[in-house]
């Protein structure tokens, strides 16, 4: 892979210049002038991970175009062909119409030419219908299982891309600026890979890619429409992070992930366009100020508060939390942001106090309080000297009361409020925080769906379908310092099977065959005769030492091979199995007595 930056400073800003004088504000094409030429040379071509498969023990394929194993003509395949790879423990096995190679370590299934509109190969274990337009590496996991690694072109893998990140049905220049962040987000990661021997991976955990569909008109007019755009700075890609939604602000890297460097193109800045947006994720809670009709708020407030008076020297007087007062954010990540860490509450509190009432012998008659003060401070006065001059005995007792402190009890916003109170949207601890008062009490909101960094999707939504805004002005809004540029994809063309070297199978030093099965034994009472009847006839059956998924697996059946069958099966289907060679365990299911 060639990479060439350099000296590129003073050819965009004269571009530019020549752009802007030449095309009238305003216009599309004054817009699209904003793209300019690049000079990164590039092959075009992204190495996918297929990680979402979880290492599988065999890979189902359905070849939707012609393939060859490493561009071997003697290891050819027509369009239409069923093909399983399976772990063999120490090799990669395939199996094509009955017949088992065993491929060494690894092998490449590479795309030829046939004429056909769509050239690529369909993966049952992943569940869907679509086209991984690409060829596709498979070798062993050290771990056991299989590894996948599909190298695709990147206009065909953004194509599996924004139709999952986003929706096929979003407003089209919202998939725009999703596409070329996408495009930009791999680039970098390419271009960043270093020894390993993939890009990035089909997750989350980089995008998510899920192969290409036909249906999705949208995206793939989004994709053709952007192809080869990206986003540079500072002499180099930059990362378009992108986010679901960002609650309202735009967030820094170094606001959510420790140790994470700032970057020159991102800023953090309010997002009305995310806020407005109402198909952005919020979790709320409603309570009055009591908090009664919430008792785990309740109790979190209870238990600060009990520490506050410990603090004050309150203890006994037992303060009870009455009614809250106010709340506000504190302590936000970092200056001017919006995603704070604590919620304080300002409440008030009653407490224990001491007064005087008649012990049970009194022989003074209760008196009625009256409204006036003065009245009851006379009333009190008679009474204390009638007391007195009777020697009725009186006692101090306490009596709750409401008193005139306030005070402040701080609450953690990502463990007692977002796991507490049930509010949380993300496994992380991305979410912002806000609170809306009225007439009935208090509502707390938590936002952001997602970390919240870069673009955030419902914004671009909200953007391009009802403000009318353009993806440049999306992109630029949410990435202000990047800069926009056409790459011109050095991607070689597919090259025919015709005018690939003659060849009898080279492509592996002398792969072998499955050796013939050795006639079964008789019967013994107890024991039948079965085949392996599976849905695919490429397909194999898993036979394990013991009867669980968790033991070893002992050997691999190919389909319509007989075995032995003795017992009866377990609880979980799992039967006893025998050939000449071996014996172990394999599901009941799977077999036709014959």
């Amino acid at each position: 892979m060639r990479r060439k930056f350099g000296l590129r400073l003073c050819a965009l800003a004269l571009v530019l210049a020549l752009c802007a004088a030449a095309l009238p504000a305003g216009a599309e094409d004054a817009a699209e002038a904003a793209i300019v030429p690049s000079g990164i040379e590039d092959d075009g071509v992204v190495r996918v991970y297929l990680k979402s498969l979880n290492a599988p023990e065999q890979l189902t394929l359905t070849l939707d175009g012609c393939y060859t194993v490493e561009h071997d003509a003697g290891f050819r395949f027509a369009r239409g062909t069923h093909i399983a790879l399976t772990d063999g423990g120490d090799s990669v096995w395939l199996t094509v119409g009955g017949l088992t190679l065993d491929m060494g370590a690894s092998l490449t299934l590479t795309r030829q030419y046939d004429g056909g509109e769509e050239n690529g190969l369909r993966i049952a274990e992943t569940g869907r219908d679509t086209l991984y337009a690409g060829d596709l590496r498979v070798r062993l996991e050290e771990g056991g299982g299989l590894c996948a690694v599909l190298e695709i072109n990147m206009e065909d893998y953004l194509c599996g891309v924004v139709a999952y990140e986003m929706s096929d049905s979003w407003p089209l220049e919202a998939l725009k600026a999703q596409a070329v962040a996408a495009r930009t987000y791999a680039m970098q990661r390419k271009w960043s890979a270093g020894d390993r021997d993939y890009d990035l991976v089909d997750t989350t955990a980089d995008q998510v890619f899920r192969g290409y569909n036909a249906e999705y008109v949208n995206v793939i007019e989004a994709v053709k429409a952007t192809e080869g755009v990206v986003g540079t700075w500072n002499g180099g890609f930059a990362t378009c992070y992108y986010t679901a939604s960002n609650g309202g602000e735009v967030a820094l890297p170094a606001d959510v992930w420790k140790n994470a460097e700032d970057c020159g193109y991102l800023a953090r800045k309010d997002d009305p366009y995310d806020l407005e947006n109402p198909n952005s994720m919020v979790s709320s809670v409603s309570f009055t100020p009591g908090a009664g009709d919430l008792p785990e708020l309740q109790e979190m407030l209870q238990e600060g508060l009990e520490a506050a008076a410990a603090e004050a020297d309150l203890e006994a007087k037992g303060l009870e939390l009455e009614e809250i007062l106010s709340i506000e954010s504190v302590e936000p990540v970092a200056e001017g942001s919006r995603m704070c860490r604590k919620l304080r509450f300002t409440v008030t509190a009653s407490a224990l106090e001491p007064v005087f009432a008649a012990a049970e012998d009194d022989v003074g008659a209760p008196r009625v309080p009256d409204e006036r003060a003065s009245a009851n401070l006379a009333l009190a006065a008679i009474d204390l000297l009638r007391r007195l001059a009777e020697q009725s005995p009186f006692v101090e007792v306490k009596e709750r009361k409401v008193l005139k402190q306030t005070f402040d009890v701080d609450l953690d916003v990502f463990g007692q409020i977002k796991d507490g109170l049930g509010l949380a949207l993300n496994g992380g601890d991305y979410e912002v925080v806000s609170v809306r008062e009225d007439v009935f009490g208090f509502t707390i909101e938590m936002r952001r769906f997602g970390h919240g960094v870069g673009m955030s999707q419902r914004g671009a939504q909200r953007m391009a379908g009802v403000e009318g805004m353009d993806y440049i002005e999306i992109l630029n809004f949410y990435y202000p310092g990047m800069t926009l540029e056409r790459i011109e994809w050095d991607a070689p063309a597919l090259q025919a099977l015709s005018a690939l070297p003659d060849s009898v199978g080279r492509a592996r030093p002398e792969p072998t065959p499955t050796p013939t099965p050795a006639p079964l034994p008789e019967l013994k009472d107890g024991e039948y005769y079965a085949r392996v009847t599976l849905g695919d006839a490429s397909s194999s059956m898993n036979v394990r030492q013991s009867p669980t998924t968790q033991s070893p697996v002992v050997a691999r059946l190919a389909n319509g091979r007989r075995v032995i069958v003795s017992g009866e099966p377990d609880g979980d289907g799992w039967v006893q199995i025998a050939t000449a060679e071996f014996s172990g365990y394999a599901k009941l299911e799977y077999l036709a007595r014959e």
